[in-house]
């Protein structure tokens, strides 16, 4: 089963309230399936939020079975990327009904996990580590991912530098054009 999942809601007050800017990380809210990859016993598993579990929806990320060590937990939002530009969501939906996705399909419509956080690394639950430290974690699992493979299905999901909240604001206005729901 996955972790709980921690959804990103409306902001519902003004952004100065929030307090010190460097206290927090800001990131694009893209517009996919959230889900989590899962890597136990020496199987893989993709969950959706709606606890769905989707694995054979996404064969792409079947290699990372291979690649990712026993008991890591994922949380990211799966979309359709090309040339490193995400898709729009409609481009994503034509794949999930299918109940076999063809070589047309993947080529169509290619699929990465755009990595929030690690929730689980070597079978260690890390949500009580600090969000910097699991950031850390997580940047250094997949840079050793890309390492290890042309697999390019993992992606982490960049931290925004905003060095105050008009920044923020100006980079959620923004949003649309990068295929985005909002920040986060």
């Amino acid at each position: 089963k996955p972790y709980p999942f921690y959804l990103a809601y409306q902001l519902d007050q003004e952004l100065e309230e929030l307090g010190d800017i460097h206290e927090w990380q800001i990131e694009r809210k893209y517009d996919g399936i959230r889900g989590q990859i899962i890597v136990r016993d020496h199987q893989l598993f993709v969950w959706s939020r709606g606890e769905d579990l989707i694995t054979e929806k996404f064969p792409e990320f079947s290699e990372l079975v291979h690649l990712l060590p026993q008991g890591t937990v994922l949380d990211g939002e799966i979309l359709p990327m090309k040339n490193n530009l995400p898709l729009p969501f409609h481009v994503m939906q034509t794949r999930i009904g299918r109940k076999n996705v063809s070589r047309k399909n993947l080529q169509e419509a290619p699929l990465v996990m755009m990595c929030y956080d690690l929730l689980e690394l070597h079978g260690k639950d890390m949500r009580s580590q600090p969000l910097q430290t699991r950031r850390e974690e997580l940047e250094k699992l997949i840079d050793e991912v890309s390492k290890k493979t042309a697999n390019t299905s993992l992606l982490i999901s960049p931290v925004l530098n905003c060095s105050n909240w008009e920044e923020v604001e100006k980079e959620r206005n923004r949003s649309r054009d990068f295929l985005c729901e909002g920040l986060m």
